[in-house]
């Protein structure tokens, strides 16, 4: 996933947190709001619940795999973070399907 299409700092996701709307499925919870960035900005915030580093790693590695489809897709001015929701093991066909009907469930697809 390009840098440009990337939240980077720590208050970019802290804005994110106090001013989203969210969507949810069974796997992802999707928090979204207003920015004044084009194009939009995605972030991945995956806890310590799920596990060690190399387990945290793998699944925001599948899930920015999965975004990156989208991404060109994604209408601009809104920043996004993509937060999992269950500690099951994901593959990358489940992930793909979730972020894309959430995308649709916001309308942030064009």
């Amino acid at each position: 996933m390009k840098s440009i299409y990337r939240l980077k700092k720590n208050y970019q996701y802290n804005y994110v947190y106090k001013h989203a709307q969210s969507v949810a499925d069974k796997n992802f919870i999707l928090l979204y709001c207003t920015a004044h960035s084009n194009p939009s900005k995605i972030g991945f915030s995956v806890s310590k619940k799920y596990g060690h580093a190399v387990q945290r790693n793998r699944i925001r590695r599948q899930m920015k795999a999965a975004v990156s489809a989208f991404a060109p897709q994604i209408v601009a001015g809104y920043n996004l973070v993509l937060i999992p929701r269950k500690k099951e093991a994901y593959n990358y066909g489940d992930i793909a399907d979730s972020v894309g009907k959430l995308l649709q469930k916001a309308g942030l697809t064009q």
